[in-house]
Order: C-alpha cells, then structure tokens, then sequence
C-alpha cells in the first residue's frame, strides 16, 4: 500500500517546498556582508579556546558540558557530547573517557538526552540528540585509532538494531517514541528526520560492511523517500528553526561522504543556496565538497571574527548598533508569527551575545540577553574548534 500512496505524497511535499523557496527567494529581507575579521592568528584563537574547554568545561569522567552551570535536565547532553567528541578525534586527542562517558548514554542501545542532576536518565531523547551522535560516529569512522573505530561500530550496531526494532523511533526506556523521535513516519515523514535515520544507517554500513540490517532498512526508506531526501532543511519567510540547519547539514554531508550518491549533493548544494547570506561557517564546511563555486576563504573570515575575551563575559546584554528589520514585518498579524527585531545582515560574532553554540543560532540575531547585565551562564568554544578541526581535516584551513 505505501509504494502506492508514498510516491504521490512525496512528491506533494517537494512540490511545497519548491514554491517555499521561491517565495523566500523573492521576499528576503537580509544579505550577505562579512566584516574583516578581528584576527588573522586562528592558530592562537583556537589555543585560548581549546584550552578553556579542556579546564572549565570537559570533566575528568569525559562528559562535555555545554554549558556552565548546568541545566538540572541535561537536554542537551547527548547533543554535544557527540559533537565535542568528534571535535577532539578530529584535533587528534585520547578520546578514553569521553568515549566511555558518551557509552553511557546507550542504554541497551537505547539513545538516552543525558542525566538529571540525580543522576538519573533523560529518556525524553528528540531526534536533534541523534545528529551529534552522527557527528561522532563518523569522525570516528574517518579519523579515529582502530580501537576507537571497533568500539564506536559496536555501540552503532547496537543503536541500530534498536531503531529498526521500534519501526524507526527514538524511544524512552520503556521502549515508547519519545515525542520528537518518531524518524519514520509514513506520510508525516519530515526531511531533516529521514535524513537523520539514512545517515544512521549509512554509518551502520560504513562500519560494517556484512550488516543486513542496516542494508535493508537503508535500502527499504531510499527507496521510498527518496524524492524528499534533498530538501533536509525547509523554511518559509519567518517559520524558520534555525537549529535544524546545521543539522540538515551533518545529515547530507555524512550521507553525500559515505554514499557519493547525487541526490545527497544536490541537497548540500540546495542548502548553501538557500542560507549562503548567514554566513555560516560551519554550515558552509559541511557544504563545500559537494559545491560547484567554493568560497573558502569564508571560513578564515568568519571563524577570525571570534574573540575570546568576549565569548567570557558569558550571557551578558548585547547591544550592538547596526541596520536592522522587524521580521516578520510588524503589520502581519501576531497570529502569524511574532515581529523580531533583525540584523539586516550577519553580524561579526565578536558582536554577538554569548552562545552555547552560534552555528545552530539565528546568524541575524541583534539584540540579545536584554536586561542581563550579571552573566549567569557561560559557554565553550566548541564552536570555533569543531568548524576549524574539521575545515582543516578537509583541506579548506
């Protein structure tokens, strides 16, 4: 019945998507400027930073902290703790303790957000948690010792055979879909998640070549949809999460790595066509191989408008003077969508209020933690470093 009515819905959905992106191509408030970046020495600026990571923000257990202090749920865990983790496989550091810390948020194969702060587990896992595991695995898979290697493939086979279990679900301890882990959804399948799950099993693959699960379910949803596949990131004027385009970004770039199938190129071209003026530098390294017109020394500049003297004053007021655009407009109704205030372009991250992570922020963001003027969170730098690492290992710094 689904290869029926699956083609047909499929097709609908990318047929909404190309009119969204038409309307955003003709009705765009922002363009690309990218000032001179305030150091050319990314090599000292990347010092500071993976220093200060090391010392305030990774604990002797391995476990990253995306944060300080805290939040008592730990959402995020599993998130960054992939991330970070890839990070330092990519710089080429011992990665022992990170890995048995990121081991434990396997339960049984079951992918847990993280800890409450009694020490018991976040079950409520949303797809989001996946991506940075994707991250890790396959930093894992390209860059990592052998044993790094023969351990991240065991925990992936056991993550595997847990989705194809729960019919392609994130699920909580008991073995429930979590309320964002549903990744195979028939005809409500969304993109970004499909993705998600095809990069899952696309690693399952990388790793182990004789793994039939993995070829099969792999096989199985390709097949069935794979008209939407390209279009992982999806936006419409102002509905826009701009956290899911940095993970549309891991999902094709792993997919398009492993695969070097076109469809998955076509995406990354596609996503750096439609968010290019965010000048997003990390979404941009994601991007670059499958790109006809590359820009590299995008990445130099943006990553060089870091400053580490800022990034500690933590979550203070930011301020900054500059062009700016109500958006959605302020005649559209509330019902619609909240007007914001917006920077008309990207601003030099240097003006930026602190942030766990920019790349999955608003990149138009202006005024932010209006009215903190006592810093009471603050954030690594684990953006910098993972951008940089991996443009490095790329060939691009």
């Amino acid at each position: 019945m689904e290869s029926f009515y699956m083609p047909i819905v499929n097709w609908i959905k990318v047929g909404i998507i190309w009119l969204a992106d038409t309307i955003n191509l003709c009705w765009n408030p922002f363009h690309e400027y990218i000032n001179p970046p305030a150091t050319q020495n990314l090599q000292a600026l990347e010092a500071l930073f993976a220093a200060d990571l090391e010392a305030r923000f990774m604990r002797l257990n391995g476990e990253f902290n995306y944060q300080l202090p805290m939040p008592p749920d730990s959402g995020d865990t599993a998130l960054f703790q992939g991330l970070a983790t890839a990070y330092k496989i990519m710089k080429g550091d011992d990665i022992t303790h990170q890995l048995l810390f990121l081991s434990t948020l396997f339960i049984n194969g079951v992918l847990i957000r993280g800890y409450y702060a009694n020490n018991t587990p976040n079950d409520t896992t949303s797809n989001d948690a996946a991506s940075g595991m994707i991250m890790f695995f396959y930093a894992a898979l390209r860059w990592g010792t052998p044993d790094v290697r023969t351990k991240a493939g065991a925990l992936l086979r056991l993550w595997i055979n847990s989705l194809v279990a729960h019919n392609g679900a994130l699920v909580d301890l008991q073995g429930n879909p979590t309320q964002y882990g549903q990744l195979d959804n028939g005809w409500l399948t969304d993109p970004l998640r499909m993705t998600d799950y095809l990069a899952i099993l696309a690693l399952g693959m990388a790793y182990d070549t004789t793994n039939t699960v993995a070829h099969s379910e792999y096989a199985r949803l390709y097949n069935l949809y794979k008209p939407i596949l390209p279009y992982a990131k999806v936006k419409l004027l102002w509905w826009n999460t701009d956290y899911d385009t940095h993970r549309a970004a891991i999902h094709l770039h792993v997919l398009h790595n492993l695969t070097g199938d076109e469809i998955y190129k076509k995406g990354l071209q596609r996503l750096w066509r439609i968010t290019s003026e965010e000048n997003n530098a990390w979404v941009y390294v994601l991007c670059r191989d499958a790109l006809d017109v590359r820009e590299d020394a995008l990445v130099a500049r943006i990553l060089g408008t870091f400053d580490f003297a800022h990034r500690q004053l933590g979550n203070v007021e930011s301020l900054p003077c500059a062009p700016s655009v109500n958006w959605p407009p302020t005649w559209i109704p509330s019902a619609l969508g909240t007007s914001t205030e917006r920077c008309r372009y990207a601003l030099p991250l240097n003006q930026r209020g602190s942030q766990d992570f920019f790349w999955q922020r608003s990149m138009f963001s202006l005024n932010e933690w209006v009215g903190n003027l006592t810093p009471n969170v603050y954030h690594s730098g684990l953006d910098i470093l993972i951008c940089g690492w991996l443009a490095s290992r790329l060939g691009i710094l």
